[in-house]
């Protein structure tokens, strides 16, 4: 017998279908018009495939949190994503994600990031000391670069050879987008397979996991601790047996980490230096707030810098969309859905949302000052998901985004160009160009 449901408003197959072309040309965009139009949930019926796009936080936490264990991620992820980057914590599900968070999770505790910070401001500072000044200086790809150096130094603290680096960076940067040229285009996913596209990415990431590969068997050979994330990864052990992971599974995390750990920070970094140069007034609080004079510890813990790194990442959050798919019927407030219906949470809709913020499109650092937020603001604010699928870095993303702007702010002043920049929603929220002024002090 069959079952009928209760699904949100929205769009008819056909209709679907124009929507679908529209979200090609100008995802968010045509994303907040039917935002606008259904009041923040909207139905997409594409035949079999049924989805639910929404920006409602109740629902979200539905969905992530409350109920998470009747959701997956999608095959978006696990599939078109996991073929290039294998079978980590952000391509899996199920009873594998959950044995390999269990495992990483204990490396990734705000105890055991600390031992990192030397590393994160060490680079920072080598960093900054050949940034370039003068007029229109994009500083995306600068970002781009210093969070790849980061995230490498981090995971392996030794001297990683710099044609190896340039080859893991354009991995990262290509595998995406040519993810989002599949998930955008699937008529096209024939044409991808005959012009050899998808091997010559294949053939990539076979690259990208052999310098892993290297990387792994010389820290194996050797009987000095690096205090480093591989370190971490190396000896950590499964509770239930005691034994380490295979080699293949650490160079699948390490494909997780670079990626979720690279091109998310330099974006927020890059937007952040962008809002500060748009907003003097908000540049000059934040340097009397947090002095030049701070420790790195400081530097972590001060509310000022914190505070403009999470509004702008509710401006510009670098995980702007999530989906998950429905394993059983679900039903939330008077929706009723089946299982298999996959759900879109909007998060870049619901961080603009006047019905939870105050001037959403304003730039305001001090609307997350410790005597302002409240655990309701906090509702509707989830710049590293939810759940128990919370984004696993987290405090690293936090301590590496404030400590790098510490450093930057004490050193150079910025201004803007009048040009602001495109937002390219890939996987990620990537701006275009950030054209900056730049000045030494």
């Amino acid at each position: 017998m069959k079952k009928n449901y209760s699904m949100p408003a929205g769009y008819t197959f056909l209709q679907s279908l124009v929507r679908t072309y529209k979200q090609v040309k100008n995802p968010i965009g045509t994303m907040e018009e039917s935002m606008e139009k259904f009041n923040g949930t909207y139905a997409v019926n594409l035949g079999l495939t049924r989805m639910i796009v929404t920006q409602d936080p109740g629902f979200i936490d539905h969905v992530l949190k409350a109920n998470h264990k009747n959701y997956f991620k999608s095959p978006i992820q696990t599939d078109q994503l996991g073929k290039f980057l294998g079978k980590g914590l952000l391509t899996s599900n199920g009873e594998y994600w959950l044995r390999q968070r269990r495992l990483i999770q204990p490396g990734f505790h705000i105890d055991k990031i600390h031992a990192l910070y030397s590393i994160i401001q060490k680079t920072a500072a080598d960093f900054l000391a050949t940034f370039p000044t003068g007029k229109q200086i994009d500083v995306y790809p600068l970002m781009y670069k210093l969070a790849f150096e980061i995230v490498i130094n981090s995971l392996f603290n030794v001297k990683v050879p710099l044609d190896h680096q340039q080859q893991l960076s354009a991995f990262i940067r290509e595998v995406q987008e040519f993810v989002i040229k599949e998930v955008r285009q699937p008529h096209k996913n024939w044409w991808f397979q005959l012009s050899g596209e998808v091997n010559r990415n294949l053939k990539k990431a076979d690259n990208a996991r052999q310098i892993i590969r290297n990387i792994i068997q010389e820290r194996k050979k050797s009987t000095q601790k690096h205090n480093d994330l591989l370190d971490m990864l190396l000896d950590a052990r499964y509770e239930d047996n005691g034994e380490p992971m295979h080699e293949s599974q650490i160079i699948d995390e390490i494909l997780i980490l670079l990626i979720a750990g690279h091109e998310t920070t330099a974006n927020a970094l890059a937007w952040a230096l962008y809002l500060l140069a748009e907003h003097p007034d908000e540049l000059k609080k934040l340097r009397a707030a947090a002095s030049k004079y701070l420790t790195v510890d400081e530097c972590v813990s001060n509310d000022a810098l914190n505070s403009v790194v999470k509004e702008t990442m509710r401006l510009y959050p670098p995980a702007w969309i999530s989906d998950r798919v429905a394993l059983n019927d679900d039903a939330y407030k008077n929706f009723t859905f089946p299982k298999g219906s996959i759900i879109i949470v909007f998060y870049y809709g619901l961080h603009r949302d006047e019905k939870y913020w105050e001037n959403p499109k304003s730039f305001i650092p001090s609307r997350f000052d410790k005597q302002h937020i409240t655990k309701e603001k906090l509702k509707a604010y989830f710049p590293f998901g939810s759940g128990p699928r919370l984004c696993i870095g987290n405090n690293f993303a936090m301590a590496e985004m404030v400590i790098f702007l510490h450093a930057f702010i004490h050193r150079f002043e910025i201004k803007p160009v009048n040009i602001s920049p495109k937002i390219n929603p890939m996987v990620t929220l990537r701006p275009d160009k950030v054209l900056l002024d730049i000045e030494q002090f």
